[in-house]
Parts: structure tokens; C-alpha cells; sequence
């Protein structure tokens, strides 16, 4: 059985930490010494060796002991500084968010707030037309000169009213796109074009719109154009040749109506109003107080059939009030007054 050696302190002493002892060196080491002498060997105290029984009971010691310790209540340290960092609470960015929008919306709140009450963008923007005036001024970029040229039937007032311009004023401060705007609004002018022609001279181009037919409505008649736009107010007296339509929607079916009568030129010339019913269908008046009642479908075959009629018995020159020609099949006359009691004499149905 292998020896165990115990030091003073109770500590097992490994076998490979015993003293080993010194061999002898060779001859020829001890002939280039030249013959030295031998050191004197150190003895050590022998150290008291014991039983392997009595080793395992001192360790038994020593592990009851050591058990005693690991036993004893663990004490917590306290964290070092500079250690882990304590984690972010999760109400504290949205926090900061809120803080930064509510004293952004405050600091515009407080700007705009002094822009209104001290009317700084006003000031700014009348300091800024004051000395775009005087530049012009100085070179001499102001307008002197109004041209327009396509002007027929629309008022030079009216062009001067809406182009808003006066003489002596900055060129530079004029917007054209906008004078064009204005300038379209009037009832006559289709399309406008405007320039400006440095250094003094404004330069405008109108194509007017062309007088299709007369409308009334709610007792007042203007004059309108193929697209049934309204050009003017007034029932002036050179446009009295103009055919004239009647009522809610007939500006805009006028000139599909009058493409259909067209086709029969005899009879066109003859019409004096077209009245729109419920917006659906016309009803023709013409110059002898005769009324055409037209279909709300078909109307143009009915026209076709009340020309081959006209042709062929005259029936517009006689003495007859209205003919309806709603009727899929057939046609409705009214004669007036007087025809009519002829008629009931003779023994006719009226």
C-alpha cells in the first residue's frame, strides 16, 4: 500500500513533490572540476509518517469542516459599479415622444400666433410689392400698352375689369396663367392667350365663341353657343335671326336637335321655338302657331314622316292646331276653332 505523507498544516504532501535524491555525476565531470570536492550532503529531519488510516480520518475532519462552511447562510453581495444596467422601463419612450410633439406643437402653435397678431406676412408681402414696384420703376418695366387682338363681340370694359391691370404698374407683377383664367370666364371668349411683351406692353389674344341659338329660361333669353354654353344675357336685336329654344336642358340638346331638322330645310325654316318637356322631348312651334309634338324615341323618323305629309297634303297650311306625332302607328290632329265646328256640322268626327 502506497504511503501518504501529511505536513504540519494538515495538507496531503503528492508523492512527486518528495525529494529526490542527487545521483552521482560522471567521471568526466569530476575531471574538468579538476577534482572538486564533494559538498556535504544536507540532512533533513524525517518527516513522521503515518497510517492510511489516520490520513482518511483527518480528511474526514477536514470535509466536515469544509461542509460546516459551504452551510453557513450565503450573504449576497452588493453589485459592483459599472456593472449590467438596469433594463429601460418601457413606458419612458413614449414619454419622451409625447414631450418632444407636445412642445413642438406648442413652439408653432406660439409662432403662428405672432404672425397673425403682428400681420407680418402682409407687411412682408406689401414691402416686398413696394420695392419690386420701384425697381420697376427705375427701368423702366411698367405697362404702358393694353393689346388684343380676335376681340368682336366681347366688351374692352369687361376685358379691362377682369384682366385687372392699370397703367404704370410692374410688368414683373402681372401672372399671365391667371389673367388667361380671368380672362375665359367671360361668356363670348372661348379661349385667351396672354403675354407679356418687355418692357411696357401686355399682348392678348381671344378666340371668341360663335352664336348657335337663343335660350330662355325662366322668362329671360340669352344667346348660346353649339356646345350650349351661355355667351351673353342679353336678346339683343342682332341675334333675333337665331332659332330659339325653350327650357330646363334645352341648351344642351340644342344643337343635336337642330342637326336633325337640318335634313329637311323646308320645314326648318319654317320653326320659330323648340320647347324642351321634362327634359325628355321637344314640342315644335312654328311661325303659323302650328305645334309639333315630337316622340321622346324616334324622333327623327317621325320629322321624315311629317315632311312626306307636308309634301304631300300640305297639312302645316291648313287649318290645324297640333299634330302629335307620338303615336307608333299613327298620327293625332287638332284642328282649331273654326275647323272644327265645320267639321262636327258636316257629321265628322273631330
Amino acid at each position: 500500500m502506497r504511503q501518504i505523507t501529511i505536513d504540519k498544516d494538515d495538507r496531503v504532501i503528492p508523492s512527486s513533490s518528495r525529494p529526490r535524491k542527487s545521483k552521482a555525476k560522471g567521471g568526466f565531470f569530476k575531471s574538468l572540476r579538476g577534482g572538486a570536492k564533494k559538498k556535504k550532503a544536507v540532512k533533513r529531519k524525517a518527516e513522521p509518517r503515518i497510517s492510511t488510516e489516520a490520513a482518511f480520518s483527518r480528511l474526514g475532519s477536514m470535509t466536515v469542516q469544509i461542509t460546516d462552511r459551504i452551510s453557513a447562510p450565503f450573504k449576497r453581495e452588493k453589485p459592483r459599479r459599472g456593472g449590467r444596467r438596469k433594463p429601460i422601463p418601457a413606458w419612458r419612450k413614449p414619454a419622451l415622444v409625447c414631450g418632444c410633439v407636445l412642445v413642438l406643437a406648442i413652439t408653432i402653435g406660439g409662432v403662428t400666433n405672432f404672425i397673425i397678431r403682428t400681420e407680418l406676412l402682409d407687411r412682408s408681402a406689401t414691402w416686398i410689392d413696394e420695392q419690386q414696384q420701384s425697381l420697376a420703376e427705375v427701368f423702366g418695366l411698367t405697362v404702358q400698352q393694353i393689346s388684343v387682338i380676335g376681340r368682336d363681340k366681347t366688351s374692352g370694359d369687361d376685358i379691362l375689369r377682369v384682366l385687372d391691370v392699370s397703367r404704370g404698374e410692374s410688368i414683373l407683377g402681372i401672372d399671365p396663367e391667371a389673367a388667361r383664367e380671368r380672362l375665359e370666364t367671360l361668356g363670348w371668349v372661348e379661349t385667351a392667350s396672354v403675354m407679356r411683351r418687355y418692357p411696357d406692353e401686355i399682348f392678348i389674344e381671344i378666340v371668341e365663341r360663335r352664336p348657335y341659338a337663343r335660350w330662355q329660361i325662366d322668362g329671360k333669353t340669352g344667346v348660346i353657343d353649339r356646345t350650349g354654353a351661355l355667351v351673353s344675357r342679353k336678346d339683343e336685336a342682332a341675334f333675333r335671326y337665331l332659332p330659339k329654344v325653350v327650357g330646363t336642358g334645352a341648351n344642351d340638346h340644342a344643337a343635336e336637335l337642330f342637326d336633325m331638322l337640318a335634313q329637311t330645310p323646308e320645314l326648318f325654316t319654317r320653326l320659330e321655338n323648340a320647347v324642351r318637356i321634362r327634359d325628355r322631348r321637344w314640342n315644335l312651334e312654328f311661325k303659323n302657331g302650328v305645334t309639333v309634338l315630337l316622340p321622346e324615341k324616334s324622333a327623327l323618323h317621325a320629322w321624315k314622316q311629317l315632311y312626306l305629309i307636308q309634301n304631300e297634303q300640305k297639312i302645316l297650311d291648313k287649318d290645324v292646331v297640333t299634330i302629335d306625332l307620338r303615336g307608333k302607328d299613327r298620327m293625332y290632329v287638332r284642328l282649331n276653332g273654326e275647323a272644327a265646328k265645320l267639321r262636327r256640322l258636316a257629321g265628322n268626327d273631330t
